[in-house]
């Protein structure tokens, strides 16, 4: 089945406000002066981690739940980014050999510096990490726990539900009675928790349960017939901002976000449903080329995110060294963005790589755009070139292609196919 254009592009989203936030943060700590570029986290409560997290275990969901092997595949998915994760660790211990105490503290290097083996040994058991390496974990210990939910959603998808909001509210009715729950995993840092796995699996296997029933489609189908339910969304989030510009707490109620306060969990629900009623009121500008771009980096919103990681930690290095004050972030931000939407094409293009277009007469070189899903279809190496089969008088036509290792055979109706724009 297609991949809807909108998902990713909500994806992108988050993954553009999570380059900003995140070198807007590193820069601020390390004394840059003037405004940072606003984003729905600045201007709120909650961040875009909380809708990258979702969006995966929705994504988890709709892709794992009928598959014949789910366990295999996810465990197997848990190690790669394991070890990718660890990778990013071995190249942040290399880079404080160039760094200065006052970097390794923003981003959190110090403890790598100073007891180099404990931190390794506390990274490899994921109760460590440096920052923007750390959120990997937590996807680790999540796509480990995901056969148990693949389980609980074969029999119910509210039972995965009632199990993950039960685990949420006993964690938190804990927490108020023992607040130490939230404090640090190590004894490397004093801070508490950035991501508790008991607290930030709610969002996780709730959004992967929706996930498995392809809950989008209805709540695109209900957005686009009651359009006033993305108005209210975005008076609320409005409401919302000012208050906390108006009252300028310096902390919020259940707003913690390392234990997923409750508050900031309503946010995040709220936040979400803004740029599910966004894309659904642009639902006729998708093709053009700024949400086309959103909508790429989302489609590759993991490896970008591992790359945006690298990107982030070097730019950081040159605003430092070189001094650049507020309009080297303006900049510097700009290129982050910029890379990583390079990044995205190339490994879009690294993906498709392989992928054969039609090839019958004046179909040569299509690359065959699904309306109703959104998204493309690209042959796979083991198949055959894809070739028509029949065609009707609107432009739609029935595609069929071959496996050449087992010959099975695969057939699609597709409708509005264009030329592709190389």
């Amino acid at each position: 089945m297609a991949r809807d254009t909108r998902i990713d592009t909500i994806r992108g989203f988050a993954m553009v406000t999570i380059i900003i936030n995140h070198f807007s943060m590193l820069t601020t700590t390390l004394g840059m002066r003037g405004p940072q570029i606003p984003t729905a986290t600045t201007v709120s409560l909650s961040s875009a981690a909380e809708i990258f997290v979702a969006l995966s275990g929705y994504m988890v969901g709709m892709v794992y739940v009928k598959k014949a092997n789910p366990t295999e595949l996810l465990v197997k998915r848990a190690a790669k980014l394991y070890v990718w994760n660890f990778g990013l660790y071995v190249a942040a211990a290399l880079a404080t050999l160039a760094t200065n105490p006052a970097y390794e503290a923003a981003v959190r290097f110090t403890p790598m510096t100073i007891v180099p083996f404990q931190a390794a040994a506390y990274f490899s058991v994921m109760s460590y990490g440096p920052f923007l390496i750390d959120i990997l974990h937590l996807y680790v210990i999540l796509l480990l726990v995901s056969p148990i939910a693949v389980w609980l959603i074969r029999r119910s998808p509210l039972l995965l539900i009632a199990a993950s909001l039960s685990a949420y509210l006993v964690f938190q009715i804990c927490l108020q009675i023992s607040p130490g729950l939230g404090g640090s995993p190590n004894p490397l840092e004093t801070a508490g928790w950035r991501f508790h796995p008991l607290a930030w699996q709610m969002i996780f296997f709730v959004a992967m349960a929706g996930g498995s029933i392809r809950l989008h489609e209805r709540v695109f189908s209900i957005l686009e017939k009651q359009q006033w339910i993305f108005w209210a969304a975005l008076v609320l989030f409005a409401a919302i901002g000012a208050a906390k510009l108006i009252l300028n707490l310096p902390r919020i109620p259940l707003g913690d976000r390392g234990t997923l306060g409750p508050v900031r969990a309503a946010h995040s629900l709220v936040v979400l449903l803004l740029y599910a009623g966004l894309v659904t009121v642009l639902r006729k500008h998708l093709d053009s080329l700024l949400l086309r771009s959103a909508a790429l980096i989302g489609r590759h919103s993991l490896n970008v995110f591992l790359f945006s990681t690298v990107a982030t930690f070097v730019a950081l290095y040159v605003w430092q060294q070189l001094d650049l004050g507020w309009g080297g972030y303006i900049a510097l931000t700009a290129a982050l963005i910029l890379a990583t939407w390079v990044a995205a094409k190339y490994l879009d293009k690294r993906k498709f790589s392989d992928s054969r277009a039609l090839d019958a007469g004046s179909f040569d070189k299509l690359v065959i755009r699904c309306i109703e899903g959104g998204g493309m279809w690209f042959c796979r190496h083991k198949f055959a070139d894809w070739r028509p089969t029949s065609r009707d008088e609107l432009g739609g036509q029935t595609v069929a292609r071959k496996c050449m290792k087992c010959g099975r055979e695969q057939s699609k109706f597709v409708t509005n196919a264009r030329p592709h724009d190389d």
